[in-house]
Protein backbone atom coordinates (compact mmCIF):
# COMPACT_ATOMS: atom_id res chain seq x y z
CA UNK A 1 0.00 0.00 0.00
CA UNK A 2 3.00 2.34 0.04
CA UNK A 3 2.15 3.52 -3.47
CA UNK A 4 -1.55 4.09 -2.70
CA UNK A 5 -2.84 7.55 -1.79
CA UNK A 6 -6.17 9.39 -1.91
CA UNK A 7 -5.63 10.64 -5.47
CA UNK A 8 -5.01 7.09 -6.66
CA UNK A 9 -8.20 5.84 -5.03
CA UNK A 10 -10.29 8.68 -6.47
CA UNK A 11 -8.85 8.07 -9.93
CA UNK A 12 -9.62 4.34 -9.65
CA UNK A 13 -13.20 5.03 -8.50
CA UNK A 14 -14.31 7.76 -10.90
CA UNK A 15 -11.88 7.33 -13.79
CA UNK A 16 -10.12 10.68 -13.49
CA UNK A 17 -7.99 12.72 -11.13
CA UNK A 18 -10.02 14.92 -8.83
CA UNK A 19 -8.94 17.18 -6.01
CA UNK A 20 -12.03 17.70 -3.90
CA UNK A 21 -15.16 19.32 -5.26
CA UNK A 22 -14.62 21.55 -8.28
CA UNK A 23 -17.31 24.05 -9.17
CA UNK A 24 -16.89 26.28 -12.20
CA UNK A 25 -18.34 29.46 -10.73
CA UNK A 26 -19.69 32.08 -13.06
CA UNK A 27 -20.64 35.63 -12.21
CA UNK A 28 -24.12 35.29 -10.83
CA UNK A 29 -26.46 37.97 -9.62
CA UNK A 30 -27.28 37.94 -5.90
CA UNK A 31 -30.76 39.40 -5.69
CA UNK A 32 -33.06 40.76 -3.04
CA UNK A 33 -33.48 39.34 0.45
CA UNK A 34 -35.67 36.22 0.56
CA UNK A 35 -35.19 35.26 4.21
CA UNK A 36 -34.31 37.07 7.41
CA UNK A 37 -34.13 35.47 10.84
CA UNK A 38 -33.92 37.60 13.96
CA UNK A 39 -33.10 36.47 17.50
CA UNK A 40 -33.85 32.80 16.89
CA UNK A 41 -33.56 30.72 20.06
CA UNK A 42 -34.33 27.06 20.68
CA UNK A 43 -34.75 25.95 24.32
CA UNK A 44 -32.96 22.74 25.27
CA UNK A 45 -34.65 19.96 27.22
CA UNK A 46 -31.58 19.82 29.44
CA UNK A 47 -31.85 23.52 30.24
CA UNK A 48 -30.36 26.51 28.48
CA UNK A 49 -30.52 26.84 24.70
CA UNK A 50 -29.57 24.66 21.73
CA UNK A 51 -29.66 27.85 19.64
CA UNK A 52 -29.35 31.29 21.22
CA UNK A 53 -30.05 34.69 19.66
CA UNK A 54 -29.21 33.64 16.09
CA UNK A 55 -29.79 36.30 13.41
CA UNK A 56 -28.89 36.20 9.70
CA UNK A 57 -30.28 36.85 6.22
CA UNK A 58 -30.33 35.04 2.87
CA UNK A 59 -30.60 36.61 -0.58
CA UNK A 60 -32.03 35.36 -3.86
CA UNK A 61 -29.46 33.20 -5.67
CA UNK A 62 -27.09 33.11 -2.69
CA UNK A 63 -25.56 29.96 -1.21
CA UNK A 64 -25.14 30.50 2.53
CA UNK A 65 -22.91 27.89 4.14
CA UNK A 66 -23.38 26.87 7.78
CA UNK A 67 -20.27 25.41 9.40
CA UNK A 68 -19.69 24.15 12.91
CA UNK A 69 -18.61 21.20 14.98
CA UNK A 70 -20.90 18.34 16.00
CA UNK A 71 -23.52 19.65 18.41
CA UNK A 72 -23.16 23.27 17.32
CA UNK A 73 -26.85 23.47 16.38
CA UNK A 74 -26.59 23.33 12.57
CA UNK A 75 -29.30 20.71 11.97
CA UNK A 76 -31.52 22.24 14.63
CA UNK A 77 -31.31 25.59 12.84
CA UNK A 78 -32.67 24.11 9.61
CA UNK A 79 -35.34 22.19 11.51
CA UNK A 80 -36.53 25.43 13.15
CA UNK A 81 -36.84 27.11 9.75
CA UNK A 82 -38.77 24.13 8.39
CA UNK A 83 -41.23 24.02 11.29
CA UNK A 84 -39.97 20.75 12.77
CA UNK A 85 -39.17 22.45 16.09
CA UNK A 86 -42.41 23.98 17.34
CA UNK A 87 -40.69 25.36 20.45
CA UNK A 88 -38.51 27.74 18.40
CA UNK A 89 -38.61 31.38 19.45
CA UNK A 90 -37.77 34.49 17.43
CA UNK A 91 -38.87 36.24 14.26
CA UNK A 92 -38.73 35.11 10.65
CA UNK A 93 -39.30 37.19 7.51
CA UNK A 94 -39.88 35.54 4.12
CA UNK A 95 -39.56 37.95 1.20
CA UNK A 96 -39.66 40.81 3.74
CA UNK A 97 -43.04 39.70 5.14
CA UNK A 98 -43.07 38.78 8.80
CA UNK A 99 -44.40 35.29 9.39
CA UNK A 100 -44.01 32.57 12.00
CA UNK A 101 -42.42 29.16 12.41
CA UNK A 102 -45.40 27.17 11.08
CA UNK A 103 -45.95 23.46 10.56
CA UNK A 104 -43.99 21.73 7.82
CA UNK A 105 -46.74 21.82 5.18
CA UNK A 106 -47.25 25.53 5.78
CA UNK A 107 -43.53 26.22 5.43
CA UNK A 108 -43.49 24.34 2.13
CA UNK A 109 -46.34 26.56 0.90
CA UNK A 110 -44.28 29.60 1.87
CA UNK A 111 -41.46 28.40 -0.38
CA UNK A 112 -39.16 26.48 1.98
CA UNK A 113 -37.99 22.89 1.56
CA UNK A 114 -35.57 20.82 3.64
CA UNK A 115 -33.33 18.07 2.29
CA UNK A 116 -32.58 16.23 5.56
CA UNK A 117 -29.25 14.84 6.70
CA UNK A 118 -30.50 11.24 6.84
CA UNK A 119 -32.02 10.63 3.43
CA UNK A 120 -32.84 6.97 4.14
CA UNK A 121 -34.94 7.55 7.26
CA UNK A 122 -36.18 11.11 6.71
CA UNK A 123 -35.89 11.88 3.00
CA UNK A 124 -37.26 8.81 1.22
CA UNK A 125 -40.19 6.40 1.48
CA UNK A 126 -38.71 3.00 0.72
CA UNK A 127 -42.02 1.33 -0.10
CA UNK A 128 -42.54 3.75 -3.01
CA UNK A 129 -40.98 3.91 -6.45
CA UNK A 130 -38.48 6.47 -7.70
CA UNK A 131 -41.24 8.43 -9.44
CA UNK A 132 -43.56 8.47 -6.43
CA UNK A 133 -40.73 9.63 -4.16
CA UNK A 134 -40.12 12.54 -6.53
CA UNK A 135 -43.72 13.76 -6.57
CA UNK A 136 -44.91 12.92 -3.03
CA UNK A 137 -44.37 16.46 -1.67
CA UNK A 138 -46.04 18.27 -4.58
CA UNK A 139 -49.13 16.19 -5.36
CA UNK A 140 -51.41 19.24 -5.12
CA UNK A 141 -49.80 20.56 -8.30
CA UNK A 142 -51.13 17.54 -10.20
CA UNK A 143 -54.63 17.45 -8.72
CA UNK A 144 -57.85 19.16 -9.73
CA UNK A 145 -61.17 18.94 -7.89
CA UNK A 146 -59.69 16.30 -5.64
CA UNK A 147 -58.55 14.04 -8.49
CA UNK A 148 -54.89 13.30 -9.19
CA UNK A 149 -53.74 13.54 -12.79
CA UNK A 150 -51.40 10.59 -13.24
CA UNK A 151 -50.38 11.96 -16.63
CA UNK A 152 -49.16 15.27 -15.17
CA UNK A 153 -47.49 13.51 -12.24
CA UNK A 154 -45.69 11.09 -14.55
CA UNK A 155 -44.56 13.91 -16.87
CA UNK A 156 -43.16 15.91 -13.93
CA UNK A 157 -41.23 12.89 -12.65
CA UNK A 158 -39.80 12.19 -16.13
CA UNK A 159 -38.75 15.82 -16.54
CA UNK A 160 -37.01 15.89 -13.15
CA UNK A 161 -35.19 12.61 -13.82
CA UNK A 162 -33.97 14.01 -17.13
CA UNK A 163 -32.92 17.43 -15.81
CA UNK A 164 -31.13 16.03 -12.75
CA UNK A 165 -29.52 13.17 -14.72
CA UNK A 166 -30.85 10.58 -12.27
CA UNK A 167 -29.57 7.23 -13.47
CA UNK A 168 -32.61 4.92 -13.46
CA UNK A 169 -33.98 2.66 -16.20
CA UNK A 170 -37.60 3.09 -15.13
CA UNK A 171 -39.15 5.52 -12.64
CA UNK A 172 -41.37 2.66 -11.48
CA UNK A 173 -38.38 0.87 -9.95
CA UNK A 174 -38.06 0.86 -6.13
CA UNK A 175 -36.08 3.74 -4.68
CA UNK A 176 -33.64 1.39 -2.93
CA UNK A 177 -32.46 0.10 -6.33
CA UNK A 178 -30.58 3.39 -6.88
CA UNK A 179 -27.08 4.26 -5.74
CA UNK A 180 -26.62 6.65 -2.82
CA UNK A 181 -25.81 9.57 -5.10
CA UNK A 182 -28.91 9.03 -7.24
CA UNK A 183 -31.08 8.62 -4.15
CA UNK A 184 -29.82 12.00 -2.98
CA UNK A 185 -30.71 13.51 -6.36
CA UNK A 186 -34.24 12.14 -5.91
CA UNK A 187 -34.55 13.88 -2.52
CA UNK A 188 -33.31 17.15 -4.05
CA UNK A 189 -35.62 16.66 -7.04
CA UNK A 190 -38.56 16.16 -4.69
CA UNK A 191 -37.74 19.56 -3.22
CA UNK A 192 -37.37 21.24 -6.62
CA UNK A 193 -40.85 20.07 -7.63
CA UNK A 194 -42.34 22.13 -4.78
CA UNK A 195 -40.89 25.27 -6.47
CA UNK A 196 -38.98 26.49 -3.41
CA UNK A 197 -37.55 29.98 -3.11
CA UNK A 198 -35.46 28.78 -0.13
CA UNK A 199 -33.79 25.37 -0.21
CA UNK A 200 -32.30 23.98 3.01
CA UNK A 201 -29.61 21.33 2.53
CA UNK A 202 -28.35 19.37 5.53
CA UNK A 203 -25.15 17.46 4.65
CA UNK A 204 -26.29 16.76 1.05
CA UNK A 205 -23.17 14.71 0.19
CA UNK A 206 -23.01 12.50 3.27
CA UNK A 207 -22.59 8.83 2.41
CA UNK A 208 -22.01 9.22 -1.34
CA UNK A 209 -18.82 8.73 -3.36
CA UNK A 210 -16.50 11.44 -4.64
CA UNK A 211 -17.88 11.45 -8.18
CA UNK A 212 -21.47 11.73 -6.95
CA UNK A 213 -20.50 14.55 -4.60
CA UNK A 214 -19.29 16.67 -7.49
CA UNK A 215 -22.53 16.01 -9.40
CA UNK A 216 -24.66 17.00 -6.39
CA UNK A 217 -22.74 20.23 -5.80
CA UNK A 218 -22.92 21.19 -9.47
CA UNK A 219 -26.67 20.64 -9.23
CA UNK A 220 -26.86 22.83 -6.11
CA UNK A 221 -24.95 25.60 -7.87
CA UNK A 222 -27.25 25.40 -10.90
CA UNK A 223 -30.31 25.70 -8.62
CA UNK A 224 -28.87 28.84 -7.01
CA UNK A 225 -28.15 30.30 -10.46
CA UNK A 226 -31.88 30.06 -11.19
CA UNK A 227 -32.60 32.36 -8.25
CA UNK A 228 -33.23 29.98 -5.37
CA UNK A 229 -31.67 30.98 -2.04
CA UNK A 230 -29.81 28.03 -0.50
CA UNK A 231 -28.70 27.35 3.05
CA UNK A 232 -26.10 24.57 3.08
CA UNK A 233 -24.85 22.66 6.11
CA UNK A 234 -21.58 20.80 5.47
CA UNK A 235 -18.88 19.29 7.68
CA UNK A 236 -16.06 19.20 5.14
CA UNK A 237 -14.21 22.49 4.90
CA UNK A 238 -13.14 21.92 1.31
CA UNK A 239 -16.73 21.51 0.21
CA UNK A 240 -18.30 24.43 2.02
CA UNK A 241 -15.62 26.94 1.01
CA UNK A 242 -15.76 25.93 -2.66
CA UNK A 243 -19.49 26.28 -3.19
CA UNK A 244 -20.67 28.91 -0.67
CA UNK A 245 -20.93 32.64 -1.35
CA UNK A 246 -20.92 33.40 2.36
CA UNK A 247 -20.30 31.27 5.45
CA UNK A 248 -21.73 31.50 8.97
CA UNK A 249 -20.05 29.58 11.77
CA UNK A 250 -21.99 28.17 14.73
CA UNK A 251 -20.48 27.18 18.06
CA UNK A 252 -22.58 25.97 21.00
CA UNK A 253 -25.70 27.39 19.41
CA UNK A 254 -24.33 30.88 18.75
CA UNK A 255 -22.99 32.57 15.63
CA UNK A 256 -19.26 33.06 16.17
CA UNK A 257 -18.19 34.04 12.67
CA UNK A 258 -19.49 35.38 9.39
CA UNK A 259 -17.17 35.34 6.38
CA UNK A 260 -17.11 35.87 2.65
CA UNK A 261 -16.00 32.52 1.24
CA UNK A 262 -13.50 34.01 -1.20
CA UNK A 263 -11.35 35.56 1.54
CA UNK A 264 -11.58 33.08 4.42
CA UNK A 265 -9.36 30.04 4.98
CA UNK A 266 -9.87 26.70 6.71
CA UNK A 267 -7.97 27.84 9.81
CA UNK A 268 -10.25 30.85 10.22
CA UNK A 269 -13.38 28.68 10.11
CA UNK A 270 -11.97 26.15 12.56
CA UNK A 271 -11.00 28.85 15.04
CA UNK A 272 -14.47 30.39 14.86
CA UNK A 273 -16.10 26.98 15.36
CA UNK A 274 -14.17 26.51 18.61
CA UNK A 275 -15.15 29.86 20.10
CA UNK A 276 -18.47 31.26 21.22
CA UNK A 277 -17.55 34.48 23.00
CA UNK A 278 -17.19 37.06 20.24
CA UNK A 279 -18.78 37.30 16.82
CA UNK A 280 -16.33 38.00 14.02
CA UNK A 281 -17.38 39.60 10.75
CA UNK A 282 -15.32 39.95 7.63
CA UNK A 283 -16.78 41.99 4.77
Amino acid sequence: IKNVDVSWMVRAMVGKSQEGIRIEKSDKLIGEEVLRVEHLSLPSEAGGYTLEDVSFSLSRGEILGIYGLLGAGRTELLECLMGVRSEAQGEIYIKQSKTRFDKINQQIRKGLFLVPEDRKDSGLIHSLSVGKNLTIASLKKFAKAGYLSKRKESAAADKTIRELSIKVADKGLPIYSLSGGNQQKVVIGKGILTNPSILLLDEPTRGIDVGAKEEVFKLVYEISNKGCGIILVASELGEITRISDRIIVLSSGKITGEFSSDICCDETLVKASEANLKTQKVC
